[in-house]
């Protein structure tokens, strides 16, 4: 078993050896190797992206944004879902469960086995998530891919006024 996946923090410096991202949005990011996740498959509307690197602001926790590795004004802002739904259950169809090297014989467990994110979407002046296409990552090899459910109900939430999740008709 290799060790779960650590987040790189904006608090780590870049030394010169190291590769620096200059994000648009998040500044200048070391890039750890050991914390980049592979997306075989890329991510639905952004198939060429295979390489990001999960960075977290310690002030904004419990915000996780993927940064591309590879193009530095692609980032991607979620939260981990048991933040906006904590009875949220995943279920990972087989070719993705390959796709992300998860064993069949036993259920992996978010937190332990699985980071889980869904992505923020800008709504008005909100932003929704849908728990229904999260970003899934195996710790254990640090593999991603975008899950999307499938005959599931709609699980579309909108941030409320009072920082609440509301469920979406």
């Amino acid at each position: 078993m290799t060790a779960p996946m650590t987040m790189t923090t904006m608090a780590t410096a870049p030394t010169s050896m190291t590769p620096v991202i200059c994000s648009p949005w998040l500044g200048d990011i070391r890039v750890d190797e050991d914390c980049e996740i592979f997306f075989p498959a890329g991510l639905p509307g952004f198939e060429n992206e295979h390489r990001l690197l999960p960075v977290e602001v310690p002030a904004q926790r419990p915000l996780v944004y993927l940064q591309s590795i590879e193009r530095e004004r692609v980032c991607f802002v979620g939260l981990p879902v048991y933040v906006i739904h904590a009875g949220f259950r995943l279920e990972i169809p087989e070719d993705e469960r390959a796709l992300l090297g998860l064993p069949n014989d036993r259920d992996p467990a978010i937190g332990e086995d699985l980071l889980c994110v869904a992505l923020l979407m800008p709504c008005g002046d909100s932003v929704q998530v849908n728990l229904n296409a999260p970003i899934v990552i195996n710790l254990h090899n640090r593999r991603g891919a975008q899950i999307v459910s499938q005959g599931a109900p709609p699980a579309t939430y909108r941030l409320s006024a009072d920082s609440g999740w509301t469920l979406l008709c």
